[in-house]
């Protein structure tokens, strides 16, 4: 499986850079009012986002840089400080304003809300920001507690998954692509018929293995998305974040990776899973080694480093920082009506082996359609997945 399977990863790939100004100029005059009124919110600039957020002292004082999600921002202390109160600042979308300001001293005992407002004074955003002591990455993951997150300034509504901490902060390890395909609706509003969870690449569902669960399904977007190189979006779970302000280098709009705290390595990754292939597997772009679409999961255990804790999109299962991985095989990737269980297995990259002195990030990852990246795949095709546990070495 490729790594950009994101959207936008996806969706500003360097193809369609190529032939954004051609084919914006024809949309104008086949779509009339949808794309002048595209064009006219880009002009007043309706970005109501955080871009980068810090605190003085943070080297020392988090265990990662902060981590930015949908609405939420989680500053991850090292250990507990002599007392809460902070003054984390931040960089906004262009033209946007933050209230409270960037650089004010607020007490974070409990969270905080910032509201972001963008440059055209109408469209706002509100983040939640916490600040509590790491006590590790989790073992187990059960999918229960999700929030569904509401755009505001154009119609937008998905699904984002969280941790509820002992003191009650939500800690945010898993992201998607949902916030890039909610960037492609507000582009291209007609792709869906209505808005909800439901309809974007990676929802919550009800019905789980054990309680709730996700479903990862691989969706069309449309003629539109088609015209833009773009005809389908897998779905996509993963440990780590996703940078939509990184829309223009696409590669970099995925950060791979959640702080790993243990002092043995990680021998496998195992959970449960449904599977079922869409009816028509497309291949877009060459070469392709399937015939019909399948999912896809790996796993990777990686050094952290002293100035990029995180594994972009570009990775291509080649960088010097990784240790270990674990590969779904193709034995394992079947259609099953029936929850059934899997176990990827961590195998030591070449001359690379755990030390319990140095620090590192593990991300695991997730697909609806294995050749996502490159736009194959099969409309319809559906991925849920529950209980997933990382296993560590005896």
């Amino acid at each position: 499986m490729e790594v950009c399977e994101y959207l936008p990863c996806q969706f500003f790939k360097n193809k369609f850079m190529k032939k954004i100004t051609q084919l914006l100029l024809v949309g104008l005059v086949v779509t009339g009012a949808l794309f002048t009124s595209c064009v006219k919110d880009e002009a007043d600039n309706i970005e109501a986002d955080i871009i980068s957020a810090t605190i003085e002292g943070a080297k020392e004082l988090l265990i990662v840089e902060p981590n930015i999600g949908s609405n939420q921002i989680d500053f991850r202390l090292i250990e507990e400080p002599e007392n809460f109160t902070f003054a984390p600042t931040f960089t906004l979308s262009k033209g946007a304003t933050i209230s409270p300001e960037s650089g004010t001293s607020l007490d974070f005992t409990k969270d905080q809300t910032y509201i972001v407002t963008a440059e055209d004074g109408i469209t706002t955003k509100a983040y939640t920001v916490s600040f509590f002591v790491d006590e590790g990455m989790l073992l187990n993951y059960s999918f229960e507690e999700v929030e569904v997150i509401e755009t505001e300034g154009y119609k937008g509504e998905y699904h984002q998954f969280y941790t509820l901490l002992g003191n009650g902060s939500k800690k945010i390890d898993w992201s998607s692509g949902n916030e890039g395909f909610n960037f492609l609706i507000r582009l291209f509003p007609t792709i869906v018929d209505e808005i909800n969870p439901g309809v974007y690449p990676t929802s919550q569902i009800e019905s789980g293995k054990s309680g709730k669960g996700v479903k990862l399904q691989t969706i069309s977007t449309g003629a539109m998305g088609a015209a833009f190189g773009s005809p389908l979006a897998a779905g996509n779970l993963f440990l780590g974040d996703f940078d939509v302000s990184k829309v223009m280098t696409p590669m970099k709009t995925t950060k791979f990776g959640q702080p790993y705290t243990y002092n043995v390595a990680p021998a496998a990754v195992k959970g449960w899973f449904k599977y079922k292939a869409g009816e028509e597997f497309v291949i877009n772009n060459e070469p392709s080694e399937l015939e019909k679409d399948t999912w896809d999961a790996y796993a990777i255990l990686f050094e952290k480093s002293e100035n990029d804790n995180f594994l972009t999109g570009d990775h291509n299962f080649e960088d010097a920082r990784m240790v270990s991985v674990a590969k779904l095989d193709d034995a394992q990737r079947i259609e099953s009506n029936e929850w059934t269980e899997f176990e990827i297995e961590f195998e030591n990259v070449a001359g690379k082996s755990f030390s319990a002195d140095k620090e590192y990030m593990l991300t695991i990852v997730f697909s609806s359609s294995k050749e996502g990246a490159n736009f194959n795949g099969a409309v319809g095709s559906e991925l849920y997945i529950d209980e997933i546990e990382i296993v560590l070495a005896d």
